[in-house]
């Protein structure tokens, strides 16, 4: 088996020096809720219940709301920012995984996790990867705080929701 071509990729790779940063940011938010209600306001389209600013155009879906492989779009004008959303793990109430891309120039791996605390609360952990892909993605990455305003003010009304059944006013 030739696999001098694969090898000299790798070669090549591991001898630059990688000039595009990543950034590692986790997040945790205990809910007075159980998983099966916080998992489920986690979708682009019920997203529009409880995140002030929330925007989006759903691309593909068989349901409206959030499935393996949904996918959608946020504007300029969206809360949290423009991008292409990508759902790329799907386990009800306990796991998602998605990926987004920003102007061609970021992408945000973001992995979310429920966990049953048993006695009618829940644990949620949000860990985001950001991976600039070029030099315009690494000035992005540069200017994101390690406290993420948006994300926290998202959960905030994530919160605010699943207590009043009510949206945020900011």
């Amino acid at each position: 088996m030739n696999t001098e071509r694969s090898k000299k990729n790798v070669l090549e790779y591991q001898m630059k020096e990688n000039k595009l940063k990543r950034k590692i940011l986790k997040y945790e938010r205990t809910f007075d809720h159980p998983p099966k209600e916080v998992f489920f306001q986690l979708c682009p389209s019920r997203e529009l219940d409880w995140i002030p600013g929330w925007d989006c155009e759903l691309l593909y879906t068989s349901t409206g709301y959030v499935e393996s492989d949904c996918i959608f779009t946020t504007p300029e004008s969206n809360s949290l920012g423009p991008g292409l959303w990508i759902f790329t793990r799907y386990e009800p109430d306990q796991k998602l995984e998605l990926v987004r891309i920003i102007d061609n120039s970021v992408v945000i791996h973001f992995r979310i996790e429920l966990v049953d605390n048993n006695d009618g609360t829940s644990t949620g952990t949000w860990n985001l990867t950001f991976t600039a892909i070029n030099e315009a993605g690494n000035v992005i990455l540069e200017s994101i705080s390690d406290e993420s305003p948006e994300l926290n003010m998202a959960l905030d009304g994530l919160e605010y929701f699943l207590d009043t059944g009510e949206l945020m006013t900011v």
